[in-house]
């Protein structure tokens, strides 16, 4: 992963031992089924576009006339408008309707209005002007999201933020929107020579169905949505080597209608690029439109869908959380989502997330955070209106939970259940792996939330090697649900922090966890033995002696370094960055056969078969 696509930079140089996105666009056959088709920015829509030679112009004519087994291929070009299905046909079984790269280079469908180079003037060396008739969001200039320039009159609740455009001086890296005006540095470009997006909550969505099934998308590019980029509602979807990035809202998001999952079944995300997407929340911070009702976006997310599937994707710098399922809804089917070799890093808030609804997994994904760049953030570190305790709040590798809202009942209902987390790699976050839940109907709903028949097992958790000042880290986070923790394992992990703000974990309870089964899990915390937290509003900082005495915990468990092969690379990313080879065991190490042998799964991170005595981690 090194090169760019689609006019963005390249994803973050990550060895990984399975096939992910690649940066190169690939070449969609043409139909067996039915026509073939054919988009070209030199076509025109008056063509009969059966051959390149006569090809349409944009992908929406092609959308418009489609029937059930066609193809349309498109040429290498930006095609600034629209490719929707709303009321013509649908694919069906064995007949898919197919959207696909022609092969010659990047396909960009871009939702941002069209600004001529002719409207722009120049003010002061690199900053330019030009009126513009929708409020933006963001402004993007050559793959690069630019800081706004905030007035005096902004606040963390402020919704899209205010902007001064006198603070937008050369080589300020600002833009700023007022009375119709748009202010932009360019930097080292101008107008006519850069590539620029606009998301605004008023543009159009790139690429979008609604009620349509048996439809495949392969190798485009969508940007510059007031919403999401690529997403819909319909069933047996799939979205494959896809780059979605520079939108309001999700990258790529399956809906269902009514919340019934049965109307959003069998999706499929694959090998696709999600990246800066969610620019309503961002800048890091920019929580105006979260904190009015509007949610966090995730990069990529299955919502209220059943037997969903996400592989080989690389999502990364999105403003909500990164790869995410949830929703339930009241007498229907969710859930059964599976995430796997996947790379997730440097979203906002849970670089994985599932959220009330069951029969989730999440497998053999690599997760990493590579710390904070201040210069992501929409207002710089400030101990009064910005500290640490803000900007750190959300950071988590892999979340579950079950939010109030996403159970759409009234009272709320808790529905996650038959949850598996296993052989992934978790790298410097905030929290490692995080048990959520919220609203008050929780606590006395006949369908109360915990950990029921859930299996989170041999993941290697390597927490950041400091933390801010204020902060503190946990490498995996449990809640004492009672008697809604029932037939669930916590095994086989290896967790490791570094000083004394960082537990290794953190049980809100006292003594054991019950229905949960915690042991043969490997500790290590150089700079603090007491390392383990017990309680909630009283906390114990425990040994591990004492955590086993405590809890009953861990009896097979160990306490001790774990010799893995550059747990200091792991710690600085610097070293060798993010490579999945850090962390597996040195010779020696005693984690090595020191594994419970389980019946869930047979392979490790790589998808080597575990043989003879289980390790603990994701090797």
């Amino acid at each position: 992963m090194s090169a760019a696509v689609g006019g963005a930079p390249a994803a973050p140089t990550t060895p990984v031992p399975w096939r992910v996105w690649q940066p190169t666009t690939p070449v969609t056959p043409p139909s067996t089924t039915g026509k073939t088709y054919y988009v070209s920015p030199t076509g025109s829509d008056g063509n009969n576009g059966t051959s390149m030679a006569t090809a349409f112009a944009t992908p929406q004519h092609a959308a418009d006339i489609v029937q059930a087994g066609d193809t349309v291929l498109i040429a290498a070009g930006t095609y600034h408008g629209t490719l929707n299905l709303i009321n013509g046909a649908s694919g069906v079984a064995g007949k898919p309707i197919t959207f696909g790269s022609y092969g010659n280079g990047p396909v960009i469908i871009d939702a941002s209005p069209v600004i001529a180079t002719s409207a722009w003037r120049q003010v002061s060396g690199s900053v330019w002007q030009a009126p513009l008739g929708v409020t933006p969001d963001a402004v993007v200039v050559n793959s690069v999201p630019l800081r706004p320039a905030l007035s005096a009159a902004y606040q963390a609740t402020s919704s899209p933020p205010p902007t001064d455009a006198s603070l937008v001086t050369p080589g300020s890296g600002l833009w700023a929107y007022t009375s119709g005006v748009l202010s932009v540095d360019f930097g080292g470009t101008t107008p006519a020579a850069a590539n620029i997006v606009i998301p605004a909550q008023s543009n159009q969505n790139p690429i979008y169905w609604f009620n349509k099934n048996y439809l495949i998308f392969n190798g485009l590019t969508a940007q510059g949505s007031g919403a999401g980029g690529i997403w819909g509602y319909g069933s047996n979807i799939l979205v494959s080597n896809c780059n979605a990035q520079f939108n309001d809202k999700a990258g790529i998001n399956f809906m269902a209608i009514g919340g019934d999952g049965a109307n959003n079944a069998n999706n499929q995300a694959l090998y696709n690029r999600v990246y800066q997407n969610a620019m309503l929340n961002w800048p890091r911070g920019n929580n105006g439109f979260a904190s009015s009702s509007g949610g966090w976006s995730g990069g990529l997310v299955f919502t209220n869908s059943l037997n969903g599937l996400a592989r080989g994707n690389v999502v990364y710098d999105n403003g909500g959380e990164g790869i995410i399922s949830y929703g339930s809804a009241p007498g229907v089917q969710t859930g059964g989502t599976v995430f796997e070799q996947n790379v997730s890093m440097d979203n906002w808030s849970a670089n994985m997330y599932f959220d009330n609804q069951p029969n989730d997994i999440a497998r053999q994904n690599i997760l990493y955070f590579s710390g904070y760049n201040q210069s992501d953030w929409i207002h710089p570190y400030d101990p009064n209106v910005y500290p640490w305790s803000t900007m750190y709040k959300f950071n988590s590798g892999i979340s579950i939970g079950d939010e109030c809202g996403s159970s759409g009942a009234n009272p709320c209902t808790a529905n996650l259940a038959n949850t598996q987390i296993y052989n992934n790699l978790i790298v410097g976050f905030r929290v490692g792996i995080a048990e959520y839940w919220e609203g008050n109907a929780m606590l006395t709903s006949s369908s109360q939330h915990g950990l029921k028949n859930t299996l989170i097992a041999n993941n290697t958790i390597v927490m950041p090697p400091t933390t801010p000042p204020g902060t503190y880290a946990i490498g995996l986070y449990l809640w004492d649900n009672g008697a809604n923790n029932y037939n669930s394992q916590v095994v086989n992990n290896l967790i490791v922090g570094f000083d004394k703000t960082e537990p290794v974990i953190w049980y809100q309870g006292t003594g054991a966890d019950p229905g949960v089964s915690i042991n043969n899990n490997a500790y290590w915390n150089a700079g603090y033995a007491n390392t383990f937290n017990l309680g909630f509003n009283q906390v114990a900082n425990d040994t591990f002696a004492q955590w086993q005495a405590a809890s009953g915990n861990d009896a097979q468990g160990m306490f001790g370094n774990p010799m893995l092969t550059n747990l200091g690379a792991l710690g600085n990313p610097s070293a060798a960055p993010y490579s999945y080879l850090n962390a597996v065991p040195a010779a020696g190490s005693p984690l090595i056969g020191k594994g419970q042998t389980l019946a869930a799964f047979s392979t490790n991170l790589a998808g080597a078969v575990r043989s003879g005595p289980w390790t603990i981690g994701a090797f």
